[in-house]
């Protein structure tokens, strides 16, 4: 059985309508709409910064041209109408034609292999510069032949540039400037691929002379559609990968590229790995809100700086992944026979959201120790079923005995922290809390846990949780469906219900969280994997107290906002685990979260940890805490 959701299925696919089918417009919109009518995606350097798995590739993908081409040709079609009008938000569509010619380049290769070359730091980054921008005219004009565009029928509109750097690109026809391109890639890729580097002095004429397309090309005027009529479109190249590139590379490139005489469209995808800890920290910090210094860069003005993941905005980040995460779901049961056929094609409702309540035998030993509690704590009978009256007064879903019981316990604990001690020794007194005790959903949740840790009753299941221990992360969420597809289809075959218990799906995310935190080998990986250990066992204490004082519990280490700003002074090592716990989902930074009158920053740990250690997926809850003791431990871990 071929399973899309276990491998990166928007990068298998070579068809433009397949890898359309596959698409949710929700990240377009979200991440690049709010943009498009000032046009900052083109008239200025982008930088986009995301995790492994969030989508980069797949969003530059969908703007490359043969993509945006595709989606016009099939505008009558209801399924891609969301997707025309995130385009046409983004300012990739106008009037119904491309506005937009994009290739996109990723730097994994040939590129780093230049860095090392022995050559000066200028040569170097001269050769660098070349190559990069004759892959990408090689692009874009390769993007165009595959629309059925011929390369003479190309026309270029230039800058305004002297004729001497025009004539150095090849001049102003589509054809010239294809074999100038060509001659470039070929003569610097023959010195990246030779066994040992030539010497400066031996190189090809066509690698060391003048190349600067980048200065030179402000539009193109090509044919489009099937009356052939000349349209004007902007070149815009995605450099994607550019974690891949030496540190010092990457600063040259965004120097080179911030230029605001530029009239290329410039994008350049990366991760928080290429940059130092303190500016990775930074981009964390700031957000969208475009107030951060990045490398070589002067001011964040000249620069659109998108994150992805945002963490200012946590309550409408989540409830949009939830849709994305449900649209991209059902996008592809749809590519699986087993489901299609069967009309199964939402994955919502194959993932019931019905708990399953303990045994007899369990609820009786349950209701045992509600009774020793309740002896031990000296609640008179009168007070119990009060508390009891309260519990079932509680309009939550579907409660059980087991339900019931829990959240008594917890009642009766919190009413024993809220009475005189001298209540507790007298059998016939029954005080009133000092504060009145409220039932809510905070002791449904606290219940649930305690619950899932005492008598191992499910806790995850249901697409929210799914989606939620996703850290909105689409990969991510993509190889913890996997292993739930995988069991529903084994169901289907197997001519059972195709509706996977809460059981089952409990046991089978929990399974696959505990597989990736163990396969985890990313720079570090060791002090994060340390530090996780620390936050989510101190969470798990608390979360566990008899009184849940702390709700549905904590998943987080809280600092004090100013006291964290100062990592990179007086924590440096702590500061770099951190950037790749965060680069790697293990660990969200979450700043400037008001509690308590206070301004914390959060250390939220990622969905696969909590679902490895058994913690709430609810947000808010966390631990206090400080910079010296979380760094204390990252030493030890050394």
């Amino acid at each position: 059985m071929d399973n899309p959701f276990e491998r990166r299925a928007t990068e298998q696919v070579r068809n433009e309508e397949a890898f359309l089918a596959l698409i949710s417009p929700d990240p377009i919109t979200t991440y690049l709409g709010k943009y498009g009518a000032s046009g900052q995606l083109y008239d200025r350097l982008v930088i986009i910064v995301g995790t492994p798995g969030s989508g980069k590739t797949t969003m530059a993908k969908l703007f490359e041209y043969p993509m945006v081409s595709a989606l016009l040709r099939h505008s009558k079609s209801p399924s891609h109408r969301a997707l025309l009008t995130a385009l046409a938000e983004t300012g990739c569509i106008r009037d119904g034609t491309p506005a937009i010619l994009a290739a996109r380049l990723s730097l994994e290769s040939d590129y780093r292999e230049i860095w090392e070359f022995p050559y000066g730091e200028d040569f170097r980054d001269g050769l660098f510069k070349a190559l990069l921008q004759a892959r990408t005219v090689l692009g874009w004009f390769r993007h165009l032949q595959r629309t059925g565009v011929n390369t003479a029928d190309v026309e270029v509109v230039t800058t305004g540039a002297s004729h001497a750097a025009t004539e150095a690109i090849g001049g102003v026809t589509g054809d010239s400037i294809v074999r100038r391109a060509q001659d470039v890639e070929s003569s610097i890729y023959r010195i990246v691929g030779a066994l040992l580097p030539p010497n400066a002095d031996d190189l090809e004429k066509a690698a060391t002379d003048a190349y600067r397309p980048f200065d030179v090309i402000d539009r193109f005027v090509v044919p489009f559609g099937s009356s052939q009529a000349k349209i004007e479109i902007r070149p815009l190249v995605a450099f994607d990968d550019a974690h891949a590139l030496h540190p010092t590379q990457f600063r040259n490139l965004s120097r080179w590229l911030v230029r605001r005489e530029l009239r290329v469209a410039r994008w350049i995808l990366t991760r928080l790995d290429v940059l130092p800890a303190d500016e990775a920290i930074g981009v964390i910090l700031a957000g969208n809100s475009g107030e951060v210094e990045l490398p070589g860069i002067t001011t964040a003005r000249e620069i659109t700086q998108i994150t992805l993941q945002s963490t200012h905005d946590r309550r409408g980040q989540r409830s949009l992944f939830r849709r994305m995460a449900k649209d991209m779901a059902n996008r592809y049961l749809s590519q699986m026979a087993e489901f299609s056929t069967r009309k199964l094609v939402s994955l919502d409702s194959l993932l019931p959201n019905e708990p399953e309540h303990i045994t007899a035998a369990k609820i009786s030993d349950l209701r045992s120790k509600v009774d020793s509690t309740q002896k031990r704590l000296r609640l008179t009978k009168e007070r119990r079923a009060r508390l009891l009256v309260d519990v079932e007064a509680y309009e939550g879903t579907g409660l059980g005995e087991d339900d019931r019981l829990s959240m008594l316990a917890i009642l009766m604990h919190r009413y024993a922290k809220r009475i005189p001690q001298t209540g507790l020794f007298s059998e016939n007194a029954d005080p009133d809390p000092s504060r009145p005790l409220a039932v809510d959903s905070s002791v449904f949740e606290a219940s649930r846990l305690h619950l899932f840790h005492s008598y191992g009753r499910p806790y995850y299941f249901g697409i929210d949780d799914l989606c939620d221990a996703s850290s909105e992360n689409a990969e991510q969420f993509l190889r913890l469906a996997a292993i739930l597809v995988e069991a529903i289809a084994t169901r289907l075959i197997r001519g059972r219900s195709a509706s996977l218990r809460s059981d089952e799906q409990d046991r089978l995310l929990r399974e696959r969280a505990a597989s990736f935190i163990k396969d985890w080998n990313f720079p570090q990986f060791d002090h994060v994997r340390t530090l996780v250990d620390l936050i989510a066992k101190q969470c798990l204490t608390v979360s566990l107290e008899p009184n849940a004082w702390i709700g549905a519990g904590a998943n987080a280490y809280g600092v004090l906002q100013t006291e964290f700003e100062r990592i990179s002074a007086q924590e440096p090592d702590l500061g770099r685990t951190l950037k790749y716990a965060v680069a790697y989902n293990a660990i969200t930074l979450v700043p400037q979260y008001e509690c308590k009158n206070k301004i914390w920053c959060l250390l939220e740990l990622g969905g696969i940890p909590k679902l490895h250690y058994g913690l709430t997926l609810k947000r808010g809850g966390f631990i206090e805490g400080t910079l010296s003791e979380l760094a204390s431990y990252n030493r030890n871990s050394a």
